[in-house]
């Protein structure tokens, strides 16, 4: 993916601080507590924008009055910055006002060092500037180029199908095909954490866009692509839940007991359902279904364990629920057949 130096974060920055800086003019405010203000109030989301705008607008007014309070107590000295700062800081704490903490303890600080020749003007000349800053920022954040998350979901999404197709082709390869002797379950299992990252970045994605949501229509498009891209996170978190079962077995160190023929009949239903999950976006499934029911009926040849050492279940019949638990989950989403949270996106936290 080709990254620009200047994102929308940066565009949205110069026009925020053009507007913030035109307005104090106008109305005859000093704009750098706005323009400084301005700047750290645009964030990723209009959510977290007006979420930490309100927070701020509060902290600058902490900041505010404690400056004009350490400036009546002990004039222009160090020990008016310190006290400024500390008391700025501790009550904000206090307050939890911690996403406001930056812009009132430069408020608090940088009011010192101007003429002053009304305290009490001063104090709401800052305040004021640092109001207009929030405000304008928070508009801008949010009615030019607003975050738009849906394609980084998309994006992020076929990047973990993709992975995850690759992940079960090693698998095959290292554990069935034994065609890699040199490889180890290790490397599996480094796979598997890297791709559980991308997953959780998916999730991430998500959550964001959700809060997005609030700010757009009830049954705009964007919606209904989000709860497509919900419901599909879900699957996947469930597809790697059997995926990492089949990587931990091969940890057990138990053999393989099966022909050339039960493999070859296991290497052929895993290549359908990395086909099937290849076209898991486009809900375009081969026809061929053969290779699973014939997967399947190995489940009634498979020889149980005679002592408790070898465990309850063979290592074969692990091999065979697992790959055919991530067929199902790949059919029930093409099929649309998925949990009845996935339809509502007000009740899918994932």
């Amino acid at each position: 993916m080709k990254k620009y130096f200047i994102g929308s974060r940066v565009i949205k920055t110069g026009i925020a601080v053009f507007f913030t800086a035109l307005i104090c003019e106008i109305v005859h405010i000093s704009p750098a507590f706005a323009v400084i203000a301005a700047i750290v109030t645009i964030e990723p989301t209009i959510h977290a924008s007006i979420q930490k705008g309100l927070i701020r607008l509060p902290a600058s007014m902490v900041g505010a009055a404690f400056s004009v309070l350490s400036i009546y107590l002990f004039g222009a000295s160090p020990l008016t910055y310190t006290a400024a700062a500390f008391l700025t800081i501790i009550v904000c704490y206090k307050l939890k006002l911690q996403a406001g903490l930056i812009v009132a303890t430069i408020t608090a600080v940088a009011m010192i060092d101007v003429q002053h020749d009304s305290l009490w003007l001063d104090f709401w000349s800052r305040l004021g500037g640092s109001v207009i800053g929030i405000v304008i920022s928070t508009i801008v954040n949010m009615l030019i180029l607003p975050p738009d998350y849906v394609k980084k979901c998309r994006s992020q999404l076929e990047l973990v199908i993709t992975h995850t197709n690759q992940l079960l082709r090693d698998f095959i390869d290292i554990r069935i095909k034994q065609t890699t002797p040199s490889q180890t379950t290790q490397v599996l299992t480094e796979s598997f954490r890297k791709l559980t990252e991308e997953r959780l970045k998916l999730e991430q994605y998500i959550q964001l866009q959700k809060l997005e949501m609030r700010y757009h229509f009830p049954y705009s498009e964007v919606r209904v692509l989000l709860e497509k891209e919900v419901t599909q996170a879900r699957q996947l978190t469930l597809i790697h839940y059997h995926l990492w079962n089949l990587i931990h077995e091969g940890h057990s160190g138990r053999q393989l007991h099966w022909s050339k023929e039960q493999r070859h009949r296991y290497i052929l239903a895993a290549g359908s359902i990395q086909e099937n999950l290849l076209h898991w976006i486009h809900k375009d499934r081969p026809a061929n279904q053969q290779p699973l029911h014939e997967l399947f009926r190995l489940f009634w040849n498979i020889r149980m364990p005679e002592t408790p050492k070898d465990g309850y279940f063979p290592m074969e019949s692990i091999y065979l629920y697992e790959l055919l638990s991530i067929h199902q989950l790949i059919e029930d989403q093409q099929d649309g057949n998925t949990h009845p949270e996935g339809q509502n996106l007000s009740n899918c936290d994932i």
